[in-house]
Order: C-alpha cells, then sequence, then structure tokens
C-alpha cells in the first residue's frame, strides 16, 4: 500500500490538462484530491470522471488570483480533511503579443493567474503544513521559465517569477520540512497549445508530467530537488 493513501493534494487548474492528469494519477495513489479551477462546467464534469476512477474528490470553482476565493477553497480542506499534503500549482493562461503591442491588462491577466495565483495558495497551505512540520509544494512552470521567447514575455516573465517563487520557498521553509520543486515542460499536449504549429502527439503527454509529480512523492524525505526541466524530442538538437 503506498504511503500516500490518505494524504492531500490540492492541484489548482485541475480540470483539464496537465491539472486533470495528475489529479488523476495521484487518486490512483489512494490521494484525497481537492481541485480549483474557474470555469463551473468544466469543473463539474472533470470532477464526474475523476469519482468514476474511484476515490474521493473535493472541488471548489474559484479564481486562483482572489485571495479570499482561495483561502475559501484551502479553509474547505482543512475543515474536512485536517491536512494538506500537497499543492500543485498549475493553473496558467498565455496571452501572445510583441512587448510593444501587449495591453496592460493583458500583462496583468497573466501575471495575477500565473504567477499571483501561486503566491497566494502556497501563502494559504503554509500555516497547515507548517504545523504538520510536512508538505511538498510543485509549481508548474516551463522552459519559458528558463528561456524568453518573442510575442510571449508576459508567460515567460511569469514562468521565471515562478522559478524564483520555488526556490525562494525552499529556503525559508525547509527547515519546517516544507519542500518545493519547479517543473518546467516544453509543449504539453493541452488545449492551451491546440493552436501550436506541432502535432499534439509529438508533444508530452500530460500523462508525463502528473508521473514526474508522483515520482517526486515517492522520494526520500531528505531529498531535495529544485528543478526538472522536460523537453520533447523535437526540440533537442541532435
Amino acid at each position: 500500500m503506498s504511503h500516500l493513501k490518505g494524504q492531500v493534494a490540492l492541484i489548482t487548474g485541475g480540470s483539464s490538462g496537465i491539472g486533470f492528469a495528475i489529479a488523476s494519477t495521484l487518486l490512483k495513489e489512494g490521494m484525497v484530491v481537492a481541485i480549483m479551477a474557474r470555469n463551473q462546467n468544466r469543473l463539474e464534469k472533470a470532477v464526474g470522471q475523476l469519482r468514476d476512477e474511484g476515490g474521493e474528490v473535493i472541488s471548489v470553482a474559484g479564481d486562483v488570483s482572489n485571495a479570499a476565493e482561495v483561502n475559501d477553497f484551502v479553509q474547505q480542506v482543512v475543515r474536512e480533511k485536517n491536512r494538506i499534503d500537497l499543492l500543485v500549482n498549475n493553473a496558467g493562461i498565455y496571452r501572445q503579443g510583441e512587448i510593444a503591442d501587449l495591453s496592460e491588462s493583458d500583462w496583468d491577466d497573466v501575471q495575477n493567474i500565473n504567477l499571483k495565483g501561486a503566491f497566494l495558495c502556497t501563502k494559504a497551505v503554509l500555516p497547515m503544513m507548517r504545523k504538520q512540520q510536512s508538505g511538498y509544494v510543485i509549481n508548474i512552470s516551463s522552459v519559458a521559465g528558463k528561456m524568453g521567447f518573442g510575442n510571449a514575455s508576459a508567460y515567460c516573465a511569469s514562468k521565471f517569477g515562478l522559478i524564483a517563487l520555488t526556490e525562494s520557498l525552499l529556503e525559508e521553509e525547509v527547515k519546517n520540512n516544507i519542500r518545493s520543486t519547479a517543473i518546467c515542460p516544453g509543449y504539453v499536449a493541452t488545449p492551451m497549445v491546440e493552436m501550436v504549429d506541432i502535432p499534439q502527439e509529438e508533444m508530452i503527454p500530460p500523462t508525463d508530467i502528473a508521473n514526474i509529480v508522483q515520482s517526486l512523492l515517492h522520494l526520500a524525505p531528505h531529498t531535495v530537488i529544485r528543478e526538472i526541466v522536460v523537453n520533447r524530442t523535437g526540440s533537442v538538437d541532435g
């Protein structure tokens, strides 16, 4: 039996793509999965699919950039389960445009969801994790958090920031047995990148990212991995 059985995982952006894959994988480990997403209809559909797979799923429709909604979500989970073992900050959006043309509102939207949201969720779970003297925060960054790309400044800036948030959190909280890792994938076959001129079958499957999250949870408690970069074969020069 997995040592993860009965542990509680919070996943933002859990109604599709990477977040859904992570939720499905962790349910198979016997974890209780709590997911948060903005789209109520998509969330309900995802919850139905996850529950059909077996296991316990908690869901809340909410916006990770709204502190009150984030706190309500976390407190609901604490009330019901009295523990939080894992937070996966996965919620993210993309806005395309050159810096000269990008609107302030598009810039703010991306930072608010991708970076501020991760900050708010992390801040909200820390009291419970500190009380437990255990916990793991996994931030889904991107290869765009390692290198800037034209027409993607807002997204890149948010993902660079997410790596910095991960490293700062690790330095602050490792003394409380709270670890953090940034996962930096290239193109993953999700709805966000359907417009990209690369066949989805040549992209990274969301289940591969879920398997990486699962593997991190099986590491020895004193093992620390700050960052994992995941590329697809088509992006590697051979």
